[in-house]
C-alpha cells in the first residue's frame, strides 16, 4: 500500500509537504460527488434552500478534488 498524504481541516496549518495521490477508484468516487453536489447546489438554489451551506462544500470538493487532478497513485 502506498503513503497516504492527510488532509487538513481549515485553520489546522499548512498543506502537507508530500505530494497528494489518490487511486483511480477513490478519484471517481470524488468526482461523482463533485457531480451531485453541484446539480444538488443547482436544484437548490434554484429554490433558495441551502444554497449557502452547498455552495461552501461544493468549494471544498473542487479544491480537493484540484489538489488530485490527475490522480496519481496506486491503480
Amino acid at each position: 500500500m502506498g503513503n497516504v498524504t492527510p488532509l487538513k481541516r481549515k485553520g489546522s496549518g499548512g498543506p502537507p509537504t508530500a505530494g497528494a495521490h489518490i487511486d483511480s477508484a477513490s478519484y471517481a468516487l470524488l468526482v461523482e460527488t463533485l457531480i451531485g453536489f453541484l446539480e444538488l447546489r443547482i436544484a437548490e438554489g434554484d429554490q433558495g434552500r441551502h444554497s449557502d451551506e452547498l455552495e461552501r462544500l461544493t468549494k471544498q470538493l473542487e479544491k480537493l478534488a484540484k489538489r488530485f487532478t490527475p490522480p496519481q497513485g496506486a491503480a
